[in-house]
């Protein structure tokens, strides 16, 4: 015979199943669902309908004045999850209102209290496997609330780290267009199409010193090896455009039209 516990709760009687853990421990609805106010009938249909509320719901043949009846249980882990799916701003009856609400804020803690309150606090009496089960439904929830409030930190990092890391062994390349070179060595003054004289210039600085030419995965626009571009900008042609020998430079020694050319490996 299923051994029944009632706890009393502002006047109403809980009825509970007793087990090892929260998801072992069965509560009996339909008196719940009565001592707010509600249609049981109303609220067993939802029960056996909700994905995650039919898995911790039971049948269980309890005993009563009239004999053994059937009675729809759900497990202490889920008693709070059912409880927030009633909206008490839903419910016109204000008495029924504030007894909803009175549920949701302690019929399960006073439920969670009753079996394990005790145990928890003379845990030198339980083995850790014991400790374990009591924890693990409230600590699954403190768990789930805290990665929800961390996530958007933590794809701010991933996404810092995807953006920076490089692997071990493995050099950083870094090519940019010729307009982001001009940019980078502060060529501020710029004669109409220098980009593109940079451009060609820079294409065959590549071919000659065996770099290959990248283009950007959007616009097409070529892109330089920095190694590339240092060697022009210091020693090369380039170094004349630099904003201290720019001033009162009208020759630039670029040619003005690109060259045909090969792609080469690096």
């Amino acid at each position: 015979m299923t051994k029944l516990t009632t706890i009393d709760f502002h006047g109403a009687k809980l009825v509970a199943i007793a087990g090892d853990r929260p998801e072992t421990t069965l509560v009996a609805m339909p008196q719940i669902v009565e001592g707010m106010g509600l249609d049981w009938e109303a609220q067993r249909k939802k029960i056996e309908r909700h994905p995650v509320l039919s898995k911790g719901a039971s049948i269980k043949e309890v005993p009563t004045e009239g004999g053994e009846q059937s009675v729809t249980c759900l497990s202490l882990d889920l008693l709070n999850f059912w409880l927030a799916t009633i909206h008490p701003d839903r419910i016109k009856d204000q008495t029924v209102r504030a007894r909803v609400i009175e549920y949701q804020t302690e019929c399960a803690r006073v439920l969670f209290n009753h079996f394990f309150g005790k145990a928890i606090a003379a845990g030198d009496h339980l083995n850790a496997q014991q400790i374990g089960g009591i924890f693990k439904a409230g600590l699954g929830k403190l768990k789930r609330e805290l990665l929800a409030e961390l996530a958007p930190q933590f794809a701010a990092l991933a996404e810092e780290l995807r953006s920076t890391h490089r692997p071990v062994g493995v050099a950083v390349v870094t090519h940019r267009t010729a307009k982001r070179w001009l940019d980078h060595y502060g060529v501020s003054k710029r004669p109409k199409g220098l980009a593109l004289r940079v451009s060609n210039a820079l294409t065959r600085q590549s071919i000659r010193m065996g770099y290959a030419v990248s283009y950007t995965a959007e616009e097409e626009k070529r892109t330089f090896h920095e190694i590339v571009a240092n060697t022009y900008f210091t020693v090369g042609q380039g170094r004349h455009l630099l904003p201290k020998a720019v001033k009162g430079q009208k020759e630039m020694g670029l040619e003005p039209a690109p060259t045909p050319f090969a792609q080469a490996s690096a």
